[in-house]
């Protein structure tokens, strides 16, 4: 990791938890609700990789002193480069030396929606996870519920849930996703992203919009 993109900084003394586990649901929707802070998505963790959509992401994010809400993202005593927050939807995020592969990863809280500020959705990548590109050309990960997976063909599931989620985004960026549901007007997205070549690849808004309109891509 560049000296320039991410100064590692020492996190000895921060308050920080020795994992993440589906037990910590209650204790996120607490925390919360006592710092005053948006609901929690998605506990995400994704590779630092240079060049790449996550590296667009990432250079967005201000440095943050550590929270009890970066508190919930280590996992397993892992050690912690540094806390961020993304300026834009308010998710904190770290970054670690030390991820499940050996290799320096990022830990991060999808968010439950997006900022909307007239912008559109650009294109869609998928990369480990789910990354949404705008009209203007931020980068996000894609809104995604705690409970909930973002998967597309042989990456972690079905893709039913991404479709229903890039469905809601096309007609509204900052739409919520609990008030996503799936219906027919995914089922040419979900065709889409199950297609085997569906990895490290972006798709603009003509295919997703033409996918939506076919049933059977």
């Amino acid at each position: 990791m560049d000296d320039d993109f991410c100064v590692r900084e020492h996190m000895a003394g921060a308050p920080l938890a020795p994992e993440h586990t589906v037990a910590t649901t209650a204790l996120e929707v607490a925390l919360c609700q006592e710092l005053n802070h948006p609901p929690l998505g998605a506990f995400t963790e994704v590779p630092d990789r240079h060049g790449t959509v996550i590296e667009k992401w990432t250079r967005r994010l201000a440095k943050s002193e550590p929270t009890p809400l970066h508190a919930l993202l280590v996992t397993d005593g892992s050690p912690v480069d540094a806390c961020f927050v993304d300026p834009l939807t308010g998710m904190p995020a770290l970054s670690s030396p030390d991820g499940a592969d050996g290799n320096p990863t990022w830990r991060f809280y999808a968010p439950l929606s997006l900022p909307p500020g007239g912008e559109e959705l650009s294109s869609v990548t998928l990369y480990h996870t789910v990354w949404i590109t705008t009209s203007r050309g931020r980068v996000y990960p894609a809104p995604c519920g705690s409970s909930a997976q973002l998967a597309w063909h042989r990456w972690g599931g079905t893709p039913g849930q991404t479709a229903a989620v890039i469905d809601a985004l096309l007609d509204d960026l900052g739409a919520a996703v609990g008030s996503v549901g799936h219906h027919a007007g995914a089922r040419g997205l979900s065709e889409l992203f199950g297609r085997d070549h569906m990895y490290c690849v972006e798709l603009g808004r003509d295919v997703l919009l033409e996918a939506r309109r076919s049933p059977t891509v």
